[in-house]
């Protein structure tokens, strides 16, 4: 294949790649905006319950500022409105009495996060018929995406 062929076939499946990234971030957006809306929540309140779902551990409100980009008194806010909802307790941080640690109540939160593993189980079916291999690549094109996304954004996001 000549050089020219092989810039526009390579042109080509970027657009296709560039266009299909876009299409997946705006349909991943949008199946949140609806599965928070379904559950009568604020998308943030939303994502807040996912990231607790995910956490292997309770989480300090620091926490969740960092991973939300949220301000101090938006995430004081989000809390109250999930504690209020009973989605959430706060508690003593055993380690350091000074601070707080958010625990998600699984059970109370659990008809929210049946849209949020529905969400987490299409990302599965997504991947399934890719190899190892094939993983790997989709992984590191991500994180080089994500890496480029926070030099331009000021920080990452998780």
């Amino acid at each position: 294949m000549s050089d020219a062929k092989s810039d526009a076939k390579r042109h080509a499946q970027l657009v296709q790649v560039g266009t299909a990234m876009r299409r997946m971030l705006l349909s991943v957006e949008n199946a949140r905006l609806h599965a928070a809306r379904t559950q009568h929540l604020h998308p943030t309140d939303f994502a807040c319950l996912g990231l607790l779902a995910r956490s292997p551990a309770p989480l300090s409100p620091k926490d969740i500022i960092l991973q939300l980009d949220l301000s101090s008194g938006s995430v004081t806010a989000l809390l109250d409105r999930l504690e209020s909802a009973g989605y959430i307790t706060r508690m003593a941080n055993p380690e350091d009495r000074r601070s707080l640690l958010v625990v998600l109540d699984k059970v109370a939160a659990a008809e929210p996060m049946k849209s949020y593993q529905k969400i987490e189980q299409s990302y599965r079916d997504a991947t399934a018929g890719f190899s190892t291999e094939e993983l790997a690549m989709i992984s590191e094109f991500l994180e080089r995406m994500a890496r480029l996304a926070d030099g331009m954004s000021g920080g990452p996001m998780a």
